[in-house]
């Protein structure tokens, strides 16, 4: 549809808010109403990056809050998906998808959301350095996470094929 000029600094604000639950309308608007070109984008990074990091650095009795909020902001990063976004937290989301200390539901939804990255964007990263990764990923036992890694490998072997072909079977 139509370009929403309305709203924007109260789904900031509700992105910021400590609230869980308004945290969780502010990401489901802000997938909805920004796009990648909006002028307030630069907010919205900086909120968006201290979600995905928080995850790494406390994990307690709130971890799937946690969670829940790294996942809602993978969601919107796929959902925007602007050149600006890619460009400033494509690395964040790579982080996401290797940590050892990312819970298996984080980790699927950042391998799709890079996923919806790579389509957009296809020069993110080497596939050289990026290959020993997808293998790890490979070995996972969740059966989302090897999906999600599956998916992730057959859209970025489409683009560079001779990067990845060690980690595809014949």
């Amino acid at each position: 549809g139509y370009e929403v000029d309305f709203g924007h600094s109260e789904v900031l604000t509700l992105v910021k808010s400590n609230k869980f639950s308004e945290k969780q309308v502010g990401y489901v608007a802000l997938s909805l109403l920004l796009r990648g070109s909006d002028p307030l984008m630069n907010s919205v990074v900086n909120s968006i990056r201290s979600d995905l990091v928080a995850g790494g650095a406390s994990k307690g009795s709130n971890s799937v809050q946690i969670d829940t909020a790294q996942s809602l902001a993978l969601c919107s990063i796929a959902n925007i998906s602007g050149l600006e976004l890619i460009q400033a937290l494509h690395v964040e989301v790579q982080h996401n998808l290797v940590s050892k200390t990312s819970s298996p539901n984080v980790k699927k939804k950042s391998a799709l959301c890079l996923l919806r990255l790579v389509r957009t964007s296809s020069n993110l990263f080497a596939g050289r350095e990026f290959a020993p990764h997808i293998a790890q990923l490979l070995q996972d036992r969740h059966l989302g996470v090897l999906t999600s890694s599956m998916s992730l490998l057959n859209g970025l072997a489409v683009q560079h094929p001779t990067e990845y072909e060690t980690l595809i079977p014949y």
